[in-house]
């Protein structure tokens, strides 16, 4: 996920970060739409060592580097269930994420990374639980609302193939501006599959 309008610069862009930024390299390359990962369903992760944490720490630099907020395996051609995020200095990697609980749904503009130059209205939950896994293999659950409610959604998103733009209409519609690849049934099924069978 890329940075929303209304918090542009938001942690972004201060001088020693874009410093930082110019002096990362990274092997990981930024996958876009329609590239077929984007629509995989993603497996879980088993092994926790040292390859995973090398992964996470070049997802932490690319992210940064195109000055996103949130960044999910299939987003770099890894078809597996971790995703990152950062905001205002604070970072978070989750691997096989799962939403435990959910509420209070609201509107707000999201783009993404893989969809450059796109920006759609997306309704999701404000108030999130979720339940996942770090690193190094334990368990986590945490909340999370606002900002980092919506973007840890956004990730979990890509980990089952589904994309702003099959948020943003009914059942059935189709995206002028990016093309489904999926049949609309599918896409529905997907939207759910991010949700505990106790949610």
């Amino acid at each position: 996920m890329n940075t929303p309008p209304s918090n542009a610069g938001s942690g972004q862009g201060e001088a020693g970060e874009v410093s930082a930024r110019e002096q990362v390299l990274t092997s990981l390359s930024l996958v876009y739409y329609p590239n077929p990962i984007l629509r995989a369903l993603c497996q879980p992760v088993e092994l926790f060592d040292s390859t995973l944490n090398d992964l996470v720490q070049e997802m932490f630099a690319l992210m940064t580097l195109r000055e996103g907020i949130g960044l999910a395996g299939p987003q770099v051609s890894i078809d597996q269930r971790v995703l990152v995020c950062a905001i205002q200095g604070r970072q978070l990697c989750l691997t096989n994420p799962e939403i435990i609980e959910a509420d209070t749904p609201a509107e707000a503009i999201e783009g993404c990374l893989s969809l450059p130059n796109i920006q759609v209205t997306v309704r999701r939950p404000e108030r999130i639980q979720v339940s996942g896994y770090d690193t190094d293999g334990r368990k986590v659950r945490l909340g999370a609302t606002g900002l980092w409610a919506r973007v840890i959604q956004h990730e979990l998103d890509h980990l089952n193939g589904v994309l702003i733009c099959d948020r943003t209409h009914l059942s059935g519609e189709s995206c002028e501006q990016c093309p489904l690849a999926l049949p609309a049934v599918l896409v529905e099924e997907r939207k759910h599959k991010s949700r505990s069978p106790r949610a």
